[in-house]
């Protein structure tokens, strides 16, 4: 049987290479969608992809950083399908490779409001649907930048490591009513985001300083996704799911 048989999740950043690998994912296991991305051409690529797996899908073009977006995705869930049981909170914005000395006040805000302030008024909206609907899974997207650094990230290893900690206290706050939290951090991943910033694909996984010498493929990513939002990962909660070829091993 189908792992996600039944189960109704919204994933954000949705049009990403993580956000649509988790979308098709989700729908080869019988979930189905909510995808959000603020980019409509490629949100539409990735519910269209849905659409030929035979998956029900509803696309939404919008800013996670405004609350209008979190209430219309958990709106058009319970809507659409009747119910919500999975968030993958995904969405992410770039700021340019910098030391916190020169990036500009409105920059650093800006990437907050996407990266941690969506993810909170997702969680904030999708919480009380999850709980009328029995219970559910809340995946936030963090990365293994939040354990380790890298030159000119510190706005993003400051945010990444706050979704992890926001999982955690979000777990002890709502298990009593059925929902668990997980973070999902991923490894250095081939997604056109990362392979842009290099010359190269060949360049690009040589950056990727694994111990498997290479980058991750975005499918690997979405299975971790897959388990925590299924019901083999049950019985875990508060957790961070770390899916970096061992780069921070060392």
């Amino acid at each position: 049987m189908a792992r996600l048989q039944g189960k109704v999740a919204i994933v954000t950043g949705a049009g990403g290479g993580i956000g649509g690998a988790v979308c098709r994912h989700f729908a080869r296991e019988g979930a189905a969608l909510v995808c959000v991305d603020i980019d409509s051409g490629s949100l539409e690529r990735t519910a269209e992809s849905v659409r030929e797996l035979g998956g029900r899908v509803v696309a939404l073009a919008a800013d996670v950083a405004d609350e209008a977006t979190a209430k219309a995705s958990v709106a058009g869930a319970m809507e659409k399908f009747g119910r919500l049981d999975v968030l993958v909170s995904n969405a992410v914005c770039d700021l340019p490779l910098a030391p916190v000395t020169e990036i500009a006040l409105s920059d650093w805000r800006r990437s907050m409001s996407v990266n941690l302030d969506g993810a909170f008024l997702l969680a904030k909206h999708a919480i009380p649907a999850m709980a009328d609907s029995g219970g559910g899974s809340i995946i936030l997207v963090a990365s293994e930048l939040a354990r380790v650094a890298k030159p000119g990230r510190a706005w993003y290893c400051a945010q990444k490591a706050a979704l992890v900690n926001l999982a955690k206290a979000m777990a002890v706050d709502h298990a009593r009513q059925g929902i668990r939290v997980n973070s999902l951090s991923p490894g250095p991943t081939e997604t056109g985001r990362y392979v842009r910033k290099h010359d190269t694909p060949e360049s690009a996984h040589a950056s990727a300083e694994t111990l498997l010498d290479r980058l991750a493929d975005p499918d690997e990513i979405a299975a971790g996704a897959v388990f925590l939002a299924s019901d083999e990962s049950s019985f875990m909660t508060g957790a961070d799911l770390l899916i970096d070829g061992g780069r921070t091993a060392v």
